[in-house]
């Protein structure tokens, strides 16, 4: 064990990285910049409105339902006119999406507009994104090039809900959607400085949930069921910490300093993804992930949730990254959009299967119990992924 802790730094990054996988680092950073100051806030956003847990359930079901029945086309539509194409037109659903979620506070009517501008988005964005990425890739250093992007998102990620925060603090949510927006936009930039060479592909709607349910691929489904966790970590989890720390800087603050701890262990874990057996260490993410879900029972305190978060993202690094080189490593073996739309549409099962499991419960046991029910469902969820 004493060998992986000598590694030069260099080594932990890739030494021949394409064009196109350069492209997708500068556009995903702003991107996610955009994303990142603003994301951690939206379930937030519509808590502060007064509406409950429930409703931000209910929220998030219409986005993954419309994205389940609207993934295959995106995917086909980005097979006809290219990846970074749609990525570039997802951009601007994303801005609209941002737009009808601002509208909330004036009509309720947005709560159900808003959702489907999201799933739009998603349907055109992700499938251009990991395909574009499965097929530049490099099959040697693919968990390094996996983990130096997640590196640069976790940077990222630590300044956006720091700048998040101070704006919400200073000003208010319109001013913070206006500037996301912005960026949004000028995150195509990097896709549109040289030309994309594609060769045009069809790609078949029925036969998308048709491979999804085969036999073959039954196995992978159960184990991408396990990004239902992602949900709660994604709706659930900034509520909880909102509550327990009660102003936006603080929360942006908190969720900033856990992901700067998790920087260094994600180039880590790509070395060591390229080197090592990939389903071994997703196992042992999985089974450290549902530990530490069960851990946030019992935090009551900002230092609790930093300690939480940090841990939490380290151990789902763990499992994403050499997850997602499996992923990839598949889809440039055989069929690039086939595996990347499979993989897309059993995650969106999960997510649902996790919303629909939580609202039952909610309108079961007493409200207070919600993020119990919901930190015990997600640990839960993680142990799927060890089916991979």
């Amino acid at each position: 064990m004493a060998k992986y802790f000598h590694l030069p730094v260099p080594s932990f990054f890739p030494h021949h990285i394409t064009r196109q996988i350069k492209e997708l680092y500068w556009s995903r950073a702003i991107m996610d910049f955009a994303v990142a100051s603003v994301s951690l806030f939206e379930p937030i956003y519509i808590y502060t409105l007064g509406y409950s847990l429930k409703v931000i359930l209910l929220f998030y079901i219409e986005v993954y339902i419309v994205y389940f029945i609207i993934l295959p086309l995106g995917a086909k539509y980005a097979n006809k006119f290219g990846y970074e194409h749609s990525m570039t037109l997802s951009t601007i659903f994303l801005v609209g999406y941002y737009l009808a979620l601002y509208a909330i506070g004036t009509s309720a009517v947005f709560l159900v507009i808003a959702p489907l501008f999201f799933a739009i988005n998603k349907s055109l964005y992700w499938t251009g994104y990991h395909a574009d990425f499965a097929k530049f890739s490099s099959g040697k250093e693919r968990g390094k090039e996996i983990g130096e992007m997640d590196a640069i998102d976790s940077l990222v990620y630590i300044v956006g809900p720091l700048v998040g925060g101070a704006i919400l603090a200073i000003w208010n949510f319109n001013v913070l959607f206006i500037i996301a927006a912005v960026l949004i936009l000028a995150s195509s930039i990097p896709l549109l400085t040289t030309k994309e060479k594609f060769k045009m592909l069809d790609f078949s709607y029925q036969d998308a949930y048709q491979r999804l349910f085969s036999k073959k691929n039954r196995r992978k489904l159960f184990a991408y069921i396990g990004f239902g966790e992602e949900l709660i970590v994604m709706v659930v989890w900034p509520v909880f910490i909102y509550v327990v720390v009660t102003n936006f800087f603080s929360v942006g603050m908190v969720v900033a300093l856990a992901t700067f701890t998790t920087t260094f262990a994600t180039l880590y874990i790509g070395k060591l993804t390229d080197k090592r057996s990939k389903r071994g260490i997703v196992r042992f993410g999985s089974i450290s992930s549902t530990f530490i879900w069960l851990i946030r029972l019992i935090a009551t305190a900002g230092w609790h949730i930093f300690l939480i978060d940090s841990l939490s993202r380290i151990t789902k690094k763990t499992i994403a990254v050499p997850l997602m080189a499996m992923t990839y490593d598949r889809a440039q073996k055989h069929n690039v959009m086939k595996s990347i739309v499979n993989f897309e549409l059993a995650l969106v099962i999960g997510k649902l299967l996790a919303a629909f499991i939580i609202l039952i419960l909610l309108f079961i046991f007493p409200a207070s119990w919600g993020f119990a029910i919901a930190f015990i469902i997600g640990g839960s969820m993680t142990l799927f992924y060890v089916l991979l």
